[in-house]
C-alpha cells in the first residue's frame, strides 16, 4: 500500500467529517427545542436534552471518537512501532516491510474513522426521525439497520486487516 492510498484515506476522512459536521448542524434546525435522545427497550423516549446540548454532544462525540480512533490505529504505530499489535508482527514490521505495513495501518485507521462517522450519522438520522413522531419513538427498523450495517462493515474491516497481515507463504 502506497503513501497515495494513505493520502486518499486521509482526504476521504476529512471530506466525510466535513459533510457530517454540516449535515448535523443543518438538520439540527429541524429538531424540537427539547430533543428525545434516549429510548427504552419499547422504543419510547425516556431521556431528553436541549437542542443545543444534543448538537454539541453529537458533534463532539462523532468527530472526537472517529478522530481519536483514526489517530490511535493510524498514527501511533508509526510513532511507537514496538507497541503495534498486528498478526505476524515480526515479519510485517521488519525493516524492509515496515513502511508499507505502517502506511496500510494509517489508511486502515482512517477507514475505521469513516465507518464510525457513518454510523454516528445514522444515529443522528434516527434521532431526527424519532423526534418527528408523536410521541417520539425510536424507529426500530432504521436503528437496527444502522447497527447491523456497522457491525458488518466492522467485520469487513477486521477481515481486511487480518488478510493484509496474514502469515506469508514460504
Amino acid at each position: 500500500m502506497s503513501k497515495g492510498s494513505d493520502a486518499a484515506a486521509w482526504v476521504s476522512f476529512i471530506c466525510l467529517a466535513a459533510f457530517a459536521f454540516v449535515f448535523v448542524v443543518y438538520t439540527g434546525s429541524y429538531l424540537p427545542e427539547t430533543v428525545a435522545t434516549h429510548f427504552g427497550i419499547d422504543g419510547e423516549a425516556n431521556g431528553w436534552m436541549t437542542r443545543g446540548g444534543y448538537l454539541l454532544f453529537m458533534l463532539s462525540f462523532m468527530l472526537g471518537v472517529s478522530s481519536f480512533v483514526s489517530l490511535v490505529v493510524g498514527t501511533l504505530p508509526r510513532k511507537f512501532p514496538q507497541w503495534t499489535n498486528v498478526p505476524n508482527r515480526q515479519y510485517w514490521l521488519a525493516a524492509e516491510r515496515r513502511d508499507e505495513s505502517l502506511n496500510f495501518l494509517s489508511a486502515h485507521g482512517k477507514r475505521l474513522g469513516c465507518l464510525i462517522l457513518m454510523m454516528m450519522l445514522g444515529m443522528h438520522y434516527t434521532v431526527l426521525i424519532a423526534n418527528h413522531l408523536r410521541p417520539p419513538t425510536l424507529p426500530a427498523s432504521t436503528f437496527s439497520s444502522i447497527i447491523i450495517g456497522f457491525a458488518l462493515a466492522l467485520v469487513w474491516w477486521i477481515v481486511r486487516l487480518y488478510r493484509r497481515f496474514a502469515k506469508p507463504k514460504d
